[in-house]
């Protein structure tokens, strides 16, 4: 009995000594926490710890959330004390992957860069290795993959790519971590882990860090398929007769994108790349039944697809160019919230975090809807008048959450244009429509002069922020 014990603890001890802990380092980030609510006050700052893995080429893996907005990056390997300064070389907000480079290439003494494998399954045998809850040791968990599956990811809500599930616990300070196989071979990064629950956590997968290290071969950022078109399922069968379906296969498009110019509402899309598309969305891959999404996601922005569509009962094909097609109230990741104010106006470009951080009141979730509305006058940006200051020059004028349509009869298109068009105005009168078919009447003159006395009356430091 003691040799049968003897030989376990020697296999456990065996198997924790091979494990690449000098292939994961911990990052330490300062961070700007920018303020969406009041985008005239200054960032909060703070400060963060997150895992690292080390890839090929002296480059460090790690999530975007750890190092998004960062003034400031340090890394710090394993049994060593000593701190390095790092920067963000590349980043993808949109997967939620961050590339850094160490100048001091002294770093990388005693290291090993992770071996990427996109072979993995259900029931494989896994280890997450970070530094959980900002702790100076290198932490390992053991699991096993639990489900490979499309879901929303945690630092981008409105994107879904594919994740794995696993069941070794991971923590706040693991984010950016490796998860190795048995092979010792990267197949994710650590990405979030679900609340109200036990050792039930999410990764990045491989496959989707492949994508993203093809795309930045060029030395850019492009992103990941991105598109506003809407799709629902066909399960009722008086659906599938109107439209002419035969069998099970096939998604409706809702409503196409305007930049996804081969769509056409009312469209049913039957495959990809020849791949079958269930009446739920999904097809055939290596992974097991996914997302038709997949074969978008695998794919460069420019690259092409090959769609079967059924249009007005008969049978297309359509070459779809990939593209990522970003929405009129984006969330943001890097920018700095903008604004401008105007007459004691403020207007700014409205965006998600806006309406995350407020909560979400009925009368944002209404504004949300304009985020798909795009046309061939506006498909950047919505701008909208935040917040009043009040002055005599806006006096009559109480209500704010306007969206704006027009400035002196000129439709704006996002807000860039619309500061221009404010800056650059020689009438005597600056007349602002909105959407919500009311207007604003300022002059133009007093509205520019008024700023000096609105700055010392509420502590303001500046009358915009218009540059990243």
């Amino acid at each position: 009995m003691k040799k049968i014990l003897l030989i376990l603890t020697l296999s456990i001890f065996s198997f924790a000594s091979n494990l690449p802990i000098n292939s994961v380092v911990k990052i330490f980030s300062t961070v700007s926490d920018q303020n969406y609510l009041e985008p005239w006050e200054n960032p909060k700052i703070y400060n963060l710890t997150g895992s690292g893995a080390i890839i090929k080429d002296n480059r460090i893996l790690t999530s975007a959330h750890v190092v998004s907005g960062a003034n400031f990056v340090e890394v710090q390997k394993e049994n060593d004390s000593k701190k390095y300064d790092a920067t963000v070389k590349y980043i993808s907000n949109d997967v939620d992957l961050a590339i850094l480079e160490v100048n001091d290439k002294s770093f990388f003494a005693n290291t090993k860069a992770l071996e990427i494998t996109e072979d993995v399954k259900i029931k494989d045998s896994v280890t997450a290795i970070g530094y959980p809850i900002g702790g100076n040791t290198l932490s390992t968990t053991n699991g096993i993959v639990s489900r490979i599956e499309y879901k929303n990811y945690s630092w981008n809500p409105w994107a879904r790519y594919m994740t794995i599930q696993i069941d070794a616990a991971i923590n706040s300070g693991n984010s950016g971590g490796a998860v190795i196989d048995k092979d010792n071979k990267l197949i994710g990064i650590a990405m979030m882990k679900l609340t109200n629950t036990d050792n039930i956590a999410y990764i990045v997968p491989s496959v989707v860090i492949n994508t993203f290290l093809n795309d930045i071969k060029d030395n850019k950022v492009d992103g990941f398929a991105s598109t506003q078109t809407l799709i629902d399922h066909i399960e009722n069968q008086n659906l599938k007769d109107y439209l002419g379906l035969q069998d099970n296969f096939g998604v409706l498009i809702t409503r196409a994108d305007i930049e996804d110019v081969e769509f056409q509402d009312n469209d049913v899309l039957i495959s990809i790349n020849g791949k079958k598309i269930s009446n739920d969305g999904k097809i055939d891959s290596k992974y097991g039944k996914i997302s038709f999404g997949y074969e978008l996601d695998n794919k460069q922005i420019g690259e092409t697809v090959k769609f079967e569509i059924i249009r007005n009962k008969k049978k297309i094909d359509v070459v779809y160019k990939v593209k990522n097609s970003k929405a009129l109230i984006p969330y943001e990741f890097e920018s700095k919230p903008k604004y401008i104010i105007f007459g004691g106006l403020g207007f700014s470009p409205l965006t998600a975090n806006y309406l995350v951080k407020l909560g979400g009141s009925a009368r944002d979730i209404d504004l949300m809807l304009y985020k798909d509305q795009k046309t061939d006058e506006v498909t950047q940006r919505v701008v909208w008048l935040q917040k009043i200051f009040p002055h005599k020059i806006n006096r009559g004028y109480y209500s704010s959450a306007y969206i704006v349509s027009k400035v002196n009869g000129i439709k704006i298109k996002d807000f860039n244009h619309f500061v221009n068009i404010i800056d650059n105005n020689k009438d005597e009168y600056t007349v602002i429509d909105f959407v919500e078919n009311t207007k604003v009447v300022l002059k133009t003159k007093e509205a520019r002069e008024s700023f000096e006395q609105i700055k010392t009356n509420y502590g303001l430091k500046s009358d915009r922020k218009v540059n990243k």
